[in-house]
């Protein structure tokens, strides 16, 4: 129920006109007190989690609403279980063994299970070096 502050990075003169045409419908959705639609950001915000959108950068200030140390120990589990799962389905596609008898939809299957576990490991670090700057 807290509200938070949010900044929405565009470099679009477009989008930054239909954010602002649509400002307080946003704040009222997601109980933003405090939202700026910049073009560049021009300051550190700090420790902060960040989405993208289309082109829209979404960056929320953590401080005041996110416990960080619980957030990093989540962030870190999370990883650990991705980083688990890495290793397994890699074992499996190193072997020839697999690779050569299982049927090739498998072998694609998992292929493409290694390739979401490492994007999903990669913005898991990305995320937990961000909180480490700060």
């Amino acid at each position: 129920g807290v509200k938070i502050s949010a900044v929405l990075q565009t470099e679009s003169e477009k989008e930054k006109h239909i954010l602002l045409a649509g400002e307080s419908y946003i704040k009222n959705l997601v109980k933003v007190e405090e939202l700026t639609i910049t073009p560049a950001l021009e300051a550190e915000l700090g420790q902060t989690i960040a989405g993208v959108v289309g082109t829209i950068q979404v960056l929320i200030p953590l401080a005041g609403v996110v416990d960080v140390k619980a957030l990093r120990a989540k962030l870190e589990k999370n990883l650990g279980k991705i980083e688990a799962e890495i290793k397994s389905v890699s074992g499996r596609l190193s072997n020839p063994n697999f690779v050569n008898k299982a049927a090739p939809d498998i072998v694609k299957g998992a292929q493409a299970t290694l390739a979401e576990a490492e994007k999903q490991a990669e913005i898991l670090r990305d995320r937990l070096s961000r909180l480490a700057k700060d």
